[in-house]
């Protein structure tokens, strides 16, 4: 990844290092920009405010800054698209995603604007998970644990001690202890450490980490370790330009390494005003032109939201979600409504559908063993090409079409219809061989919802269900010569009734102290992104509470 530096520095954040406290000064002035903060939901722009809200009901403790960062939108993409490589994506990656500057460096390519344009407006980020590239990255004792560390680092190749000289003393200490120790010196999250190593040197470990690497050149690097590659240029060696590094800081131990990166990343970034995984990404923090857009860390534009997901899964894991957590969330001047995924796909065809998942693998076959085509990303849209195409592994797939034509096949119950991909908004959807409908309502409105004339509804004992009568969860709906188990939203017992067993069996759920059928999965999936959590239990008991309709 490339690195970027920035000649002057501008501390805009003093560090009183809490959660709880917001550190950035209410008022920054300067010639160019002024760039203030101003807590609570109610100072953000109205586009923010619903999904905040949402968050807020969720997580009482959690509290939301909004950064107005006084650049306007259109200056920000005209300077984050000014210079190739700034802004990259994987090269495997969907054609509209990539630019034609036909450059690449270490698998990346260079980022179009429309997907920068997506990735960096922060609104497309306000879920329970996305939201924590903003939380703030400061060290905090009672939210922040070794064991928390420990979760992050389990299936690494960090999951051990290590033995290494320290102030001519052999000491023997694990990794999770060490990045705790480089938390409390650098005064920055331990969560955000251990996700960042991560990143730089994957789970199993680079050569910048193995204490042992011959370069290109022939050189012998021994001794030295760069956990954060700083200094790993991607022209030439990367490896060895990051090992040079180090052997000029003298990191010679893991420990070392660890600690004095961590210690760099704070004093360049976190104690500098870039103190969210977001502004490491984006530097829109400063005063003056020649203080912005340049300083970043690292140039793939999805690590913020990669980062996210791992500290999201963190915190739930260690059950931290009730800390008193801070977000701060930047705002630019002028934003246009809405910057959806890039796509030359025309949403309102019947034929159109979303990618309902993360990480979901078109495949040349259908079969979970059949090879990649390539990695589609959640909300990206597609065509559908047939429907049910063919069963394996236990999976029902269809036949999809990409937006630059390459076609593959996907498990059914990773789309959804464009038209009809709001379960709070819409009557009916089909999921698979499930129909999940909304509650309460009659056949004749379901069928009027699937737009369908011929059909029946028939109970377990195979008794034929009027029209005016209310569907419930079990019933079989018939049409164009299929079957469909239908799924009433919400009864999560599957009993036809919701109420508090409903969403008591959610959070059980959640807590791992029960687990939901593949039938209780579908009714608890009232956000339609195959996640189960907090966010679905809340949504079921506002709506017995008559506060929500799903």
């Amino acid at each position: 990844m490339t690195r970027g530096k920035k000649s002057v520095l501008i501390i805009l954040i003093c560090i009183i290092l809490t959660i709880e406290l917001i550190s950035i000064p209410n008022n920054v002035k300067a010639s160019t920009y002024t760039q203030t903060t101003k807590n609570g939901i109610s100072n953000f722009p109205e586009t923010y405010q619903a999904k905040l809200k949402e968050l807020q009901s969720l997580h009482s403790s959690w509290t939301f800054t909004a950064y107005y960062t006084g650049i306007s939108w259109d200056e920000f993409i005209k300077q984050e698209t000014s210079l190739h490589l700034r802004n990259t994506v994987i090269k495997s990656s969907n054609s509209l995603w990539k630019d034609t500057c036909n450059q690449v460096a270490s698998g990346y390519a260079c980022a179009s604007r429309a997907i920068l344009q997506y990735y960096s407006d922060p609104r497309n980020f306000l879920t329970e998970s996305g939201i924590f590239q903003f939380l703030e990255m400061t060290y905090n004792s009672s939210s922040q644990t070794e064991q928390g560390v420990q979760g992050i680092i389990a299936s690494t190749f960090m999951n051990k001690s290590i033995t290494f000289n320290l102030n001519g003393q052999e000491v023997t200490m694990p990794y999770s202890q060490i990045i705790m120790e480089a938390a409390r010196e650098s005064k920055m999250s331990p969560y955000s450490i251990a996700i960042k190593i991560r990143q730089e040197v994957g789970n199993n470990g680079s050569n910048s980490v193995s204490g042992y690497y011959v370069a290109k050149n022939g050189t012998i690097y021994e001794g030295y370790y760069n956990f954060f590659n700083y200094g790993a240029y991607d022209q030439g060696d990367a490896i060895a330009n990051g090992l040079e590094y180090a052997k000029n800081k003298g990191w010679t131990n893991p420990y070392i390494a660890i600690v004095e990166g961590a210690k760099l990343m704070a004093n360049s970034y976190t104690n500098a005003g870039q103190n969210t995984a977001y502004f490491y990404k984006w530097d829109v923090v400063g005063n003056e032109p020649s203080q912005l857009f340049s300083h970043q860390y690292m140039t793939n534009i999805q690590d913020p939201s990669s980062q996210a997901k791992s500290l999201f899964n963190t915190y739930t894991t260690n059950n931290l979600l009730t800390s008193p957590l801070n977000f701060i969330i930047p705002v630019f001047e002028n934003m246009p409504n809405v910057n959806n995924l890039p796509t030359t796909i025309d949403e309102k065809l019947s034929t159109s559908y979303y990618v309902n998942g993360t990480g979901v693998r078109l495949r040349a076959t259908p079969s979970t063993s059949a090879s990649i085509l390539a990695t589609l990303s959640k909300n990206e849209v597609v065509t559908l090409l047939e429907w049910n195409s063919a069963t394996a592994n236990d999976l029902k797939w269809a036949r999809i079409q990409l937006s630059n034509g390459n076609i593959g096949y996907v498990a059914n119950k990773y789309l959804l219809p464009c038209n009809n991909n709001n379960t709070s908004t819409k009557n009916v959807r089909i999921d698979g061989e499930y129909l999940i409908i909304s509650p309460n309502k009659t056949v004749s409105q379901i069928a009027s919802a699937l737009n369908v004339t011929q059909y029946s509804v028939t109970k377990n004992d195979k008794t034929q269900v009027g029209t005016n009568e209310i569907i419930q969860t079990g019933y079989i709906f018939t049409m164009d010569n299929k079957t469909y188990k239908v799924i009433v939203l919400g009864d999560v017992y599957t009993d036809g009734i919701i109420d508090s067993r409903d969403y008591m069996k959610i959070k059980n759920h959640i807590m791992a102290t029960s687990i939901l059928n593949i039938e209780g999965i579908k009714a608890a999936n009232t956000y339609v992104d195959d996640i189960i959590d907090s966010r679905d239990y809340m949504k079921i008991k506002n709506h017995i509470m008559g506060t929500e309709i799903l």
